[in-house]
């Protein structure tokens, strides 16, 4: 049996009837870019976080850049994040101009309001936590690190759009939140798509005039756009926009059965593998299934021979890039061990009860 890490060719296969009918009324209207679709994307993914804005962008790695550029982050400016992450995270904080710190994550993948702390200075602007694998931060922790030091948060809800903490959504624990919606996220485009969420009407309306390439519209003149700050083009196009509300339509169920999988290995695993740790009032996102495993090497080597296709994330660690050179590598221990344990299993809606059956077997078998 092959059991591929994600089944893009079958992802929202069951309505493709509909997404087709969207493209034929995208391409009868004629509005690619900034089309009605645009603003029905923003309210809809509003609504679904409860939050008051969003923002549509080109992609995850445009919402977070923006944020932090809305937010005033800029040259000489430090940015406290993890090293377990992909390297956008980074990449987003380094073209501000700001400097990423690194804090340590604990043995559940995410950041450490504890290391968070001891890095905190004077130069020090904001806190980029992550969701690993929609695995809510501990929010409370660093909220109140950020309140106690007039600190910026910046959620990188990338991976959790489906998660809450407390009842909370992701992204409405920060003042601006960024997510992605590229083709391998739960809720997707069928190419890059992002969006930014946010309660304060000032960040909305700086993100909006920064996704047009920095320019304002004179209400006085006709086809006047004065630029008011340097950006580039991070304008969301029609169709991504028109196929992320279909898509968002059953997002719900999508969660469920990925919810479904999840703890049916929770259960299969338990003394087997040691899996992502959660917070008791938690709904976990459900974008990856990671697990730690003392022999992760060869357990990795004996599924792929069994045709099951797993992942390693996030090697190397952000810290550890040729770009840094040595410069901003931290003390970094329990990313660097967990780095070289993890193991993620395949976990997404498209996975048949047998296929499921058949991993869970193939560990055992791995095990036994």
């Amino acid at each position: 049996m092959k059991i591929p890490f994600l089944k893009l060719n079958e992802k929202n296969a069951n309505h493709k009837k509909r997404l087709l009918n969207r493209f034929n009324t995208i391409l009868n209207h004629g509005k690619i870019l900034n089309g009605p679709e645009v603003s029905e994307f923003q309210d809809k993914l509003a609504r679904y976080l409860k939050s008051k804005y969003v923002v549509g962008l080109s992609s995850g790695s445009s919402s977070l850049y923006l944020s932090l550029k809305a937010l005033g982050v800029g040259k000489g400016d430090q940015v406290i994040t993890t090293p377990f992450t992909w390297i956008i995270t980074i990449n987003a904080i380094l073209e501000t101009g700001a400097i990423p710190v690194f804090a340590d994550i604990k043995d559940d993948f995410n950041i450490d309001p504890i290391e968070i702390k001891k890095l905190i200075n004077s130069k020090t602007k904001a806190i980029v936590p992550v969701h690993i694998g929609g695995h809510m931060c501990e929010m409370s922790e660093i909220s109140k690190l950020a309140k106690d030091h007039n600190l910026h948060i910046v959620e990188d809800a990338a991976q959790a759009i489906c998660g809450s903490l407390n009842g909370i959504k992701a992204g409405k624990f920060s003042s601006v939140a960024s997510f992605s919606l590229n083709p391998m996220k739960v809720l997707n485009a069928y190419g890059e798509c992002g969006f930014i969420s946010t309660d304060n009407l000032k960040l909305k309306k700086k993100i909006e005039i920064l996704r047009h390439a920095g320019t304002l519209p004179d209400p006085k003149k006709i086809n006047i756009n004065n630029c008011i700050n340097s950006s580039l083009n991070h304008k969301i196009d029609t169709i991504q926009a028109s196929f992320v509300i279909e898509n968002l339509k059953n997002l719900h169920n999508k969660w469920l059965k990925r919810d479904l999988i999840a703890k049916k290995y929770d259960l299969e695993f338990n003394g087997l593998l040691q899996t992502q740790s959660y917070h008791k009032n938690e709904k976990h996102g459900r974008y990856l299934y990671i697990s730690i495993s003392e022999d992760r090497n060869r357990l990795y080597n004996f599924l792929k021979k069994k045709g099951i296709e797993c992942k390693i994330f996030y090697s190397p660690l952000a810290c550890d890039a040729p770009i840094f050179k040595s410069k901003h590598k931290g003390q970094v221990p329990i990313s660097r061990k967990l780095l070289n344990k993890s193991i993620s299993l395949p976990l997404h809606e498209n996975l048949k009860m047998r296929e499921v059956d058949y991993i869970i077997k193939m560990v055992k078998n791995f095990f036994n």
